[in-house]
């Protein structure tokens, strides 16, 4: 089940920058963004965490895990109650200029996405019942 979706304007900051009060702006900004649907309690099950970075140009501005924390940090606590809930991460880096097929996307998605600017989708549902393992 679905319970939260929003875009944040890109880039992002990274976890491990040292402009500190850039960091703590990024994490409110996250939470503000969050905030405009996010009206209940914090999450008690466990969860599946999707992040898609439609980021300019070839190369990712960040690595994914100092990409990931700060914005999983500003929604624990406040969309869940302990990012340990979360048992299932997704995390995509796509040049925003590349070709994407679209098929039953989600609406937020596709309003940032036809914007045109760099942004990030942000997605927290159930995590699956099982997981595939590769193979």
């Amino acid at each position: 089940m679905l319970h939260l979706e929003f875009v944040l304007p890109g880039p992002p900051v990274s976890y491990q920058t040292s402009d500190k009060a850039s960091l703590k702006a990024w994490r409110a900004t996250v939470k503000a963004e969050a905030a405009k649907s996010w009206t209940s309690s914090p999450l008690t099950g466990k969860l599946k965490f999707v992040l898609l970075n439609f980021h300019n140009g070839d190369k990712p501005p960040l690595d994914d895990d100092n990409m990931v924390k700060p914005i999983r940090d500003a929604l624990n606590n406040f969309v869940y109650g302990d990012d340990r809930q979360i048992r299932y991460s997704e995390t995509i880096q796509i040049p925003i200029d590349d070709p994407i097929r679209v098929r039953k996307a989600s609406a937020i998605l596709l309003a940032a996405f036809s914007k045109g600017n760099e942004f990030l989708y942000v997605r927290v549902e159930d995590a699956p019942e099982f997981i595939q393992l590769p193979g």
